[in-house]
């Protein structure tokens, strides 16, 4: 087999924290995590960004997870092999039920494929169901997909909502359908809570807290208040002040850097559909300050479109700091360079704006700041309306999937970004079997993409859960690209 995943050895061991090293049963944890969940439909995409996959995983047995170093760990998949990367065969492990014990088949599994991908789906995995061109159920537990092109990233595509395999035929008592996972919906308090309690019919190893609350904190400073003052046993941070804090504090932590900040540039409007203005404010900006001083040294500096925990990282050139060089950019261009930077209103967003505006005027450039709310920020991101935007995401995670942002008719490809050379090499780099000439095609498109600076790579940033003392079983994901929390491996003494 050219490419393969399956569970052909046991997943990487999480290290444990906590008062005990060995896991309790019983009793009930509570997670601050920092958005509402007012359904557990992987069709509504509220539980498939970072913070919120703890509750995915919950609830959905997901096919695999994110694992360490890019790699992917097999839950409620055996495995998922192809000889040509087009025709790929999923096998699920024997034995697993939805919540209500009925068994999680081939078919369970086209269903709720075709359900997120259908015409009228809202899911923002849609898309890429929509590169499948045929489901075949080969027997109770097999499933055939084929995609309309070669697709080296397929895999990956499940381990969020195309991965968390939702029963089309039962509904919990809230409406949502049934998942596989060790936990099954109790109750909800709207805008508050939602309870999850252990289902007795999970075939996997069994969680060993009996109830998960999650509580809705959307407030960072506030979330982890809670964590501080005992109301909640594990707290999601994404600020670098709060991981200091909770490091110097004696929390246990699950966080790696693996959240990228960037900006968007509009490539198609003024000023940014020079290549000279684009590659002049790159050099204005000095990332080493931007990591220094807002994010107190937390992460690293950012390079590209690979990071730098990825099989595919090869060293991206990024251009070094070069006032110099960003006035002579605009000597080139002879006309005032202006624009607007959109952010949302988090502090760290706006200190981090007004470093740069600060960085932009010492070369001429005037750049004004456009605070704007959370709504108000995805609208304008999802339709073009912006000159420059702030984006913090996970979605480098995976390179097959980052790479494609970068295509001229990606969905994600937010600024309008076009170099067909790009294009091909991105092309060619998903379709090849040879991961060392994948690698390579990739890398090269990578450099380009920096050359061209259509997005401004700034820090790679630690995200993650941190625990109170009581709590055992929390996981080293450090080496991980992605924040991908098992709730039912976690205990409590308490």
């Amino acid at each position: 087999m050219v490419a393969a995943l399956a569970a052909c050895g046991s997943p990487v061991a999480p290290t444990s924290s906590g008062p005990s090293s060995e896991p309790q049963p019983g009793g009930t944890i509570t997670i601050g995590i920092n958005s509402e969940i007012s359904t557990l439909d992987p069709l509504a995409n509220q539980i498939a960004g970072q913070a919120t996959l703890v509750v995915a995983n919950a609830v959905y047995e997901p096919l695999f997870i994110d694992g360490p170093a890019g790699a992917l760990e097999p839950r409620l998949a055996e495995s998922l092999t192809s000889d040509d990367l087009r025709t790929w065969t999923l096998v699920l492990q024997e034995g697993r039920t939805f919540s209500d014990g009925s068994p999680v088949t081939a078919q369970a599994v086209v269903a709720h494929v075709t359900r997120l991908g259908a015409p009228e789906s809202e899911c923002q995995c849609a898309a890429l169901a929509g590169e499948i061109s045929d489901m075949a159920v080969v027997d109770p537990a097999t499933v055939t997909f084929t995609l309309a092109e070669p697709n080296a990233g397929f895999p990956r595509y499940f381990t969020r909502q195309l991965g968390m395999i939702a029963s089309t035929t039962a509904k919990a008592v809230d409406g949502s359908p049934l998942g596989a996972g060790p936990y099954r919906f109790e109750s909800a308090a709207a805008g508050s809570s939602l309870t999850v309690t252990r289902s007795s019919n999970y075939q996997g190893t069994a969680p060993h807290a009996d109830t998960i609350v999650f509580q809705f904190l959307p407030d960072a400073d506030s979330r982890y208040q809670s964590l501080s003052s005992g109301d909640v046993d594990l707290a999601w941070i994404d600020t670098p002040n709060l991981i200091a804090q909770a490091e110097s504090e004696g929390h246990s932590l699950a966080t790696a850097n693996a959240s990228t900040t960037t900006a968007v540039l509009n490539t198609q409007t003024a000023p940014f559909n020079d290549v000279r203005v684009r590659q002049a404010v790159q050099a204005a900006i000095d990332r080493e300050a931007l990591l220094a001083v807002v994010d107190q040294g937390q992460g690293a500096v950012a390079n590209g479109p690979i990071l730098s925990r990825s099989p595919y990282a090869s060293g991206t050139q990024y251009p070094a700091f070069d006032p110099d060089r960003a006035r002579a950019l605009l000597a080139e261009v002879s006309q005032p360079i202006s624009f607007a930077y959109t952010t949302d209103s988090r502090p760290q967003s706006i200190q981090r704006a007004t470093a740069i505006q600060q960085m932009l005027a010492d070369v001429g450039i005037t750049m004004t700041i456009d605070v704007a709310d959370t709504a108000t920020w995805g609208t304008n991101l999802y339709s073009g309306d912006f000159e420059a935007i702030e984006f913090v995401t996970s979605a480098y995670a995976d390179t097959d999937a980052a790479m494609g942002i970068f295509e001229a008719e990606a969905s994600g490809n937010f600024g309008s970004y076009v170099n067909p050379e790009v294009g091909v090499l991105i092309a060619q780099g998903r379709g090849t079997a040879d991961e060392a000439e994948r690698k390579r095609l990739y890398a090269d498109a990578a450099q380009r993409i920096v050359d061209d600076a259509p997005v401004l790579f700034f820090t790679e940033s630690p995200v993650g859960f941190a625990a109170d003392s009581s709590i055992g079983g929390m996981p080293d994901l450090h080496n991980s690209n992605v924040i991908s929390l098992l709730p039912g491996r976690l205990w409590t003494t308490q």
